[in-house]
């Protein structure tokens, strides 16, 4: 449909895309899109079907975008949610362009998830479709456990529990669906919590002002 395909917003001469998390849509990131534009920056918002894809096929998907907008921007930056952070993470190993230039990743499963590891071999798991075959702490801890040093990376991580449904699976600070443990990798130039939920971290103000420092400055 119309509303699923990328669109380039704003007049920047730096790109900023961004990636939704598992489940999610454009309008998740929109929040954060608008802040792009408004601090001056080009953005696309780029949907995907999370739910339907592997891993290496949303990579691709990224890899496609980034190959085909780079010649036209200075630099290119990824600003993500969730799973989209792993997609990200993944990009920047097996791909990766020279123009890339920053990362920021909201609430990133990078380590794993436990609520994947409890669901198991349970039918529900097929909810989250390709994504629960490699969202597991075992398969992630191996996948993400370093972030490229070509780029500067920061990774903001909630800590607020809304609805508690997960408590008795995640253990330690989370924010209802992610752990804050989750989200600390080596080599990440910055690192924050915030005081925010898993669904609606990505339109909280705080991380709003903290998306507009790091893509001018660097840091959050």
């Amino acid at each position: 449909m119309p509303w699923h395909q990328a669109k380039t917003h704003g007049k920047g001469e730096e790109l900023v895309i961004c990636l939704h998390g598992l489940w999610r849509s454009l309008w998740a990131m929109d929040p954060l899109a608008k802040q792009c534009i408004h601090s001056g920056f080009s953005c696309i918002n780029l949907p995907y079907p999370s739910f339907r894809n592997t891993l290496e096929q949303m990579v691709e998907r990224l890899d496609l975008l980034i190959q085909q907008e780079a010649p036209k921007y200075s630099k290119i930056h990824l600003l993500t949610h969730s799973l989209g952070g792993v997609i990200a993470r993944r990009y920047l190993d097996a791909c990766g362009h020279d123009k890339c230039s920053k990362v920021l990743m909201i609430a990133p499963p990078l380590r794993g998830s436990m609520i994947v590891d409890w669901l198991g071999h349970s039918p529900l798991l097929r909810v989250l479709g390709p994504a629960g075959d490699f969202l597991s702490t075992a398969n992630m801890g191996n996948e993400c456990s370093v972030i490229s040093q070509d780029v500067e990376s920061a990774v903001i991580m909630g800590n607020k529990v809304k609805i508690p449904l997960f408590q008795h699976v995640i253990e330690g600070e989370n924010d209802g669906i992610v752990r804050v443990e989750a989200g600390m990798i080596e080599g990440l130039d910055d690192f924050k919590i915030v005081h925010a939920d898993h669904t609606f971290i990505t339109s909280h103000p705080e991380v709003l002002v903290s998306t507009d420092r790091f893509l001018r400055t660097g840091k959050l």
